[in-house]
């Protein structure tokens, strides 16, 4: 798979976690935990204080990955989702 396909496909997969996030009334201690064991990249949603956080893992706010449209809507926020999958990809 070439770098931009993993790209998107990452990207992807955490616009649905948002996504999610935003249809459903979740808590706003709710956090996506990302982390890379032996290459792989695995994503979890969940309440803070249950995810365990390793020393491969990035904790991230799911209310921060949230944007409020022109018309005041709550939508996932592209930019920053787009952020931390090229961070993961490039940098990990």
């Amino acid at each position: 798979m070439s770098n931009i396909q993993a790209i998107r496909k990452l990207e992807q997969s955490i616009y649905d976690i948002v996504q999610d996030y935003v249809n459903e009334c979740y808590n706003d201690e709710d956090v996506l935990a990302i982390c890379s064991r032996y290459g792989q990249i695995s994503l979890v949603a969940d309440r803070r204080e249950r995810i365990k956080a390793g020393k491969n893992t990035e904790i991230f706010p799911l209310s921060e990955l949230v944007r409020q449209d022109d018309h005041g809507i709550q939508e996932p926020d592209n930019d920053k989702i787009s952020d931390i999958a090229n961070k993961w990809l490039f940098l990990n």
